[in-house]
Order: C-alpha cells, then structure tokens, then sequence
C-alpha cells in the first residue's frame, strides 16, 4: 500500500495523466533560466560522450512517478529523475562501486534505514539525495557524517516512495531496496555490486 504522501499525490497525477492518453508528455516546467536543452538533445551529445550525465537539465517534468525497480540493470544517468540531482555528480556514480539513497528529511523509514547501514561504516561510496517535498517541522536531522548529500530541486511533485537505495557498479544499477525493516532485501541490495 502507498504511504499517505504518495497517495495525496496520486489523484492529481492521475488526473493529469488521463489527458495525456495517446499525446506526448506535457511540456517540462522551466527551473532556472527557462527553455534551453536539458542534454538530451543533440546538443548534450558531446557531454554524453564523455560523461553519461551530461549538464544539470535546464528543466524539470512536472511530476516524477517511477518504479524503480525498472531501474536495476539501467545506467543511473538515463533515469530522467536522477539525472535532476545536484551537481557534482559523485565519481562513484560514473565508475567503480557505490550506492545512492533517495529519503526525505522528515520520513523516519528513511532515517532507520541510514541509521541501520551508513552512520557507523559505510558498505562503500555513498549519497544520500534529499526529497524536497517534506514537512519542515517534522524534519530530522540528518543520522551519517559518513555519507555524501545531494538535494532533487524544489518545485516538481515528486509522486515516489523513499527510502529508495540503489546499489551502482560502472554507473549501472545492480540493485534496488526500500524496506529497512527488510534487512534480507537490504542486504541484497547492498551484496548486488560486489565485485
């Protein structure tokens, strides 16, 4: 069952989504400076060579509604909703072994799970990106010195679950957990990138 804050979001998006049946996505909302390419067009083609993430988009969707699970065995950088975290993009993300934590500040699923496998050691590389549709009077502080921290920008409904951990290896999704009561699957999670 999706939490309340999924829910509330649920309605509205289906509504929007029943319009769009059989037309293309709505236009993106500008998030800075307006218009432009967001590095997906042949304009981004010569950062995308050399770095799968290109530039930060010009551009953000209205609504981000994903399931991640359809994210494990995909480069990070081709999801439209990663690829919307602040810049600098972690080296760990690009090559090598890491994990990235999308949470939100007042979600207390969330905290247990960085408090479970990231304050005392880390499994490896990792960044925690904060969701920016939270409660500020309900926000915790943040449980890990240890790990690094990304924020998604304000404005865009974010219609998805958190915690969402993903395992990366070679910029490539090996797995995915959102359950810290689920230690098995976190675990898996986390074993996923081994070498």
């Amino acid at each position: 069952m999706p939490s309340p804050r999924v829910l509330r979001h649920l309605l509205p998006l289906s509504i929007a989504l029943a319009g769009l049946v059989g037309c293309e996505p709505a236009s993106p909302t500008p998030a800075g400076d307006g218009g432009g390419d967001s590095g997906g067009s042949n304009g981004g083609q010569t950062a995308a060579a050399t770095d799968p993430w290109g530039p930060m988009p010009k551009t953000v969707d209205p609504n981000y509604f994903t399931d991640f699970e359809e994210w494990v065995g995909k480069p990070l950088a081709s999801q439209p909703l990663a690829r919307i975290m602040t810049r600098p993009i972690p080296e760990f993300l690009k090559s090598g072994r890491g994990f990235v934590m999308f949470y939100r500040a007042d979600c207390e699923h969330c905290h247990h799970m960085l408090e479970q496998w990231f304050t005392e050691s880390l499994p490896g590389p990792t960044v925690a990106v904060e969701v920016p549709d939270t409660d500020p009077a309900n926000a915790m502080p943040f449980p890990s010195e240890l790990v690094e921290r990304r924020k998604f920008p304000k404005g865009p409904n974010y219609v998805i679950s958190t915690p969402a951990l993903f395992a990366v290896k070679d910029g490539v999704v090996t797995g995915f957990a959102s359950d810290p009561d689920d230690p098995e699957s976190v675990e898996a999670c986390l074993a996923s990138n081994a070498d």
